[in-house]
């Protein structure tokens, strides 16, 4: 038990490094391509949930991806709406239940946004933008696992009015890194570690499993879902 406690943490502090140190390349991107304004906030031409797969899960064009791995999809006149990630619902698998925010509350980017409820515990997620919540998905609260299979489509969680939408997409992956993103993430979790992970991590088809934070720690696997979702 000694010897797996050590692993676990060593893979924690892994990530956490390496979050950091795409970050810090994030930072430098920007700075060398000059005015650091992030990802364009209105992105055109919808495309659908299967349009790419990167490091294994699915990443649409038409979303920008928060840290937390949450992302948003925006729409006319500043209105965002915001769900979790195939990696986020990949990470859980499934959920007895969703928590989320108040028509006419206010969210914060990099806030608790939401929750998920399983096995007795409880999971939150950041949101990935601010502004005042308009519209909840009352079909997702009703049937939690539509957010798992199609979480960029009728998985959306909620929607928001957002008055600081450009400052906000500052804090997002910059769309060219969306892959590096992705397969840092993929890294941590299955790659060069001892023991291995890969094999039980995927299925036939090479996509992640459902559940990936079981198979990888099926004591603590709450916690290896904090990690990731930045609310540790």
């Amino acid at each position: 038990m000694i010897i797996l406690e050590h692993i676990y943490h060593a893979r924690q502090a892994e990530y956490i490094i390496a979050l950091l140190g795409l970050f810090g390349f994030i930072a430098f991107w920007r700075l060398l391509n000059g005015s650091g304004a992030g990802p364009e906030p209105v992105m055109k031409g919808a495309v659908s949930f299967s349009d790419r797969l990167l490091a294994g899960f699915h990443a649409p064009r038409d979303v920008m991806f928060h840290p937390g791995h949450a992302w948003a999809r925006v729409g006319s006149s500043d209105t965002v709406t915001v769900g979790m990630d195939d990696f986020a619902a990949k990470l859980l698998g499934s959920a007895d239940s969703i928590s989320l925010p108040k028509l006419g509350s206010k969210v914060k980017q990099g806030s608790l946004g939401w929750g998920f409820k399983t096995d007795s515990r409880v999971i939150h997620m950041l949101s990935p933008v601010e502004g005042e919540v308009i519209e909840v998905n009352e079909a997702v609260v009703g049937s939690p696992g539509s957010a798992f299979e199609d979480p960029y489509g009728s998985g959306w969680l909620f929607k928001v009015k957002s008055a600081n939408l450009t400052s906000n997409t500052k804090n997002m992956i910059p769309g060219e890194m969306v892959g590096e993103w992705f397969e840092t993430i993929r890294r941590n979790l299955s790659g060069s570690g001892s023991p291995p992970l890969g094999a039980p991590m995927y299925a036939d088809g090479g996509e992640p499993i459902g559940g990936i934070a079981r198979v990888v720690d099926p004591q603590r696997w709450d916690e290896l879902a904090r990690e990731f979702f930045l609310t540790k």
